[in-house]
């Protein structure tokens, strides 16, 4: 089965048995999209679309990579393969990788679950939800963090007396 069957029978897995909606797939995908002067090419990039500023962006959630069947999926090519998705994942920030040689596949998941089998994964609607409970997670600390002298959120920062502002700094305006 050459590569290219094998991405086409992925293709219609996440349509038909993980109900990804065909207009959040993109193939074929230049890896220098997300940083330049990347290389490589991802096969299949599942996406969710965030709003921003009155804007639709396509984020992504799931990386697959596909070989050939007649890949072996151990070893030092498959440390290769390995390797590519870890730095694919650093720059997309996708956090979801598969790797599939259409009768095998590896998958990895940012939340640390492993699952052994193809009916275990994650439904778009799943990656969807969790998604944005993990931006919400974020926005959440990021507000919460403590601020300093300097951090440009607006408030003069003499701490001391809690002011009520919310940041949890006890600075006074």
């Amino acid at each position: 089965m050459s590569k290219e069957f094998v991405k086409e029978r992925v293709l219609k897995y996440l349509m038909e048995d993980l109900l990804v909606p065909q207009d959040m797939i993109d193939t074929n995908v230049p890896l220098s999209e997300f940083e330049e002067g990347a290389e490589g090419v991802l096969d299949i990039i599942v996406n969710v679309v965030v709003k921003e500023h009155g804007e639709d962006y396509y984020v992504p959630v799931l990386i697959v990579t596909c070989v050939d069947e007649d890949f072996v999926m151990e070893g030092e090519a498959l440390q290769k393969e390995i390797d590519f998705l870890e730095d694919v994942d650093n720059i997309t920030t996708a956090g979801r990788m598969i790797l599939t040689n259409g009768n095998e596949m590896m998958y990895a998941d940012w939340t640390g679950e492993e699952y052994n089998t193809e009916a275990s994964l994650p439904t778009y609607d799943q990656m969807q939800k969790e998604f944005f409970e993990m931006e919400a997670k974020l926005r959440e600390e990021e507000e919460n963090m403590h601020h300093g002298d300097g951090c440009g959120c607006g408030h003069d920062h003499h701490h001391g007396d809690n002011d009520g502002c919310g940041c949890g700094c006890g600075h006074q305006h």
